[in-house]
């Protein structure tokens, strides 16, 4: 980032208060990861008040950022002071003034209910192996404070830019949409997942739908699957010319799987990519993020790529941490680690991934959070038959025990850490572990690959 005072000012509406900066390179909300020359930005929020900690680091920031209770705390401080009516707006308003500075880069916007991590690390693996200069979101930076710091992180010569948008709150969605203002907006997929804050499955498709609403001129967008059929079902106008991964045409890229070997098809073209694991829900990501490439390259790039450079650039691609991440126990057992978080759909496809292993196959699945209403059925609706062992944490894992009752149940993560601890898994069988973050089944997984535990709830 690369902004003046009076640029941030007319970002804000803010007021200064002391000289205006000749320049600000970074805006940073946390003095523990303050750098000497940025403006410190104070978050306010239900339990806690950045305002009360930049006095900490007032003398290496270049200016402070508040609001008008904070700025007025802050009076024997001598920095120069940006006064604006919230902070978190603030820093989006600032986010986007960046963004609208970056001429020369494309930015993707990525949401969905599942598939938005894989997506975007396929998508950054594959643009970076052909050489574009790539900036993406870390981690899980993908919400009203994330994302403003990925955007405002992205360096001047980026060439691409991919950011994740998350939500789960009414509203959200339309302020990330026009902080981010896409050139390329993508909705993997959506199913019942933050139904408690969004109001049920439409509501679901209203709000990610936003995200095409605050496209760049000239601007497109890619849909996952069945995601054009509930916009339709929503009454969404779709802008023109989307990429749509469920069209029965030559515009996208089509994919079989045999295995573990993916055959991408396009035009006529074919080319293969070997997978680590036969997972269906990876191949179609493989099929989706090809696609979107291919679109991109075609429209911004003077050279021409097949579907063979696009293969082979995707091909270095590896699942981030806790994403269905191969790892070798103790045992000699193969854990997937697939603990970051889950919804139904995610669900059901790590566990037809399991099943399609050889070996003996056990499955230990937590609940998912945020479901509403919904919670109850999604969590009895899953296919786990012919697994040779399933362990199910959690109340609402219990609707599912009940259906099935050589399931092993617990009630907590704890109990059943200390259940799994007398229990062996051999060579040749592979383990996997999945549920929504709030479960902390990492713990879990350290165990079975440590034997220890560590952060046991």
């Amino acid at each position: 980032m690369r902004l003046n005072g009076a640029e941030m000012q007319r970002a804000t509406g803010g007021i200064w208060h002391g000289d205006a900066p000749a320049s600000v390179s970074g805006v940073c909300t946390d003095t523990r990861k303050f750098k000497h020359g940025d403006a410190f930005l104070a978050l306010r929020g239900p339990h806690f008040d950045g305002h009360a900690f930049a006095a900490f680091i007032a003398d290496q920031a270049v200016a402070l950022i508040g609001d008008a209770e904070g700025v007025a705390d802050w009076s024997e401080l001598e920095n120069s002071k940006l006064e604006v009516g919230d902070t978190l707006q603030a820093l989006g308003d600032i986010a986007h003034a960046w963004r609208m500075q970056l001429t020369a880069t494309s930015i993707i916007a990525i949401s969905g209910s599942y598939g938005k991590t894989s997506l975007r690390s396929m998508l950054e693996t594959g643009f970076t192996a052909l050489g574009f200069s790539v900036a993406a979101t870390r981690a899980n930076l993908n919400n009203l404070v994330g994302v403003p710091q990925t955007l405002l992180a992205v360096p001047e010569n980026a060439e691409i830019a991919i950011i994740e948008c998350g939500i789960s709150e009414q509203g959200e969605m339309s302020r990330l949409a026009a902080m981010v203002q896409p050139d390329i907006a993508v909705l993997t997929g959506i199913t019942a997942a933050h139904t408690q804050g969004l109001g049920g499955l439409s509501g679901v498709v209203r709000e990610k739908a936003l995200l095409l609403s605050h496209l760049n001129r000239d601007g497109w967008c890619a849909l996952g699957k069945d995601v054009a059929a509930l916009m339709q079902a929503n009454h969404i106008v779709l802008p023109k010319c989307p990429v749509s991964i469920d069209a029965a045409d030559q515009a996208v890229v089509s994919w079989q799987l045999n295995s573990c070997v993916l055959t991408l098809t396009y035009r006529g073209e074919q080319a293969a990519i070997q997978l680590a694991l036969p997972a269906r829900h990876w191949a179609e990501n493989f099929a989706f993020a090809a696609s979107v490439m291919l679109r991109h390259l075609q429209q911004r790039s003077d050279k021409a790529y097949s579907l063979a450079d696009i293969a082979s650039a995707l091909s270095g691609w590896q699942p981030v941490a806790g994403r269905m991440q191969r790892i070798a126990a103790q045992s000699g057992a193969v854990v997937l680690d697939d603990c970051y978080n889950a919804n139904p759909v995610s669900m059901q496809a790590a566990i037809d991934t399991l099943r399609a292993l050889s070996g003996r196959q056990i499955a230990i699945l937590g609940d998912m959070a945020e479901l509403g209403e919904a919670s109850e059925n999604a969590h009895a609706g899953f296919d786990i038959e012919g697994l040779d062992d399933v362990y199910l944490i959690g109340a609402q894992m219990q609707s599912l025990a009940t259906q099935h009752p050589k399931a092993h149940w617990f009630a907590t993560t704890a109990d059943a850490i200390a259940a799994l601890k007398g229990i062996a898994f051999a060579a040749g069988d592979t383990v996997l572990v999945k549920a929504s973050r709030s479960m902390h089944l990492e713990s879990v997984v350290e165990l079975l690959c440590a034997g220890e535990v560590a952060n046991a709830v």
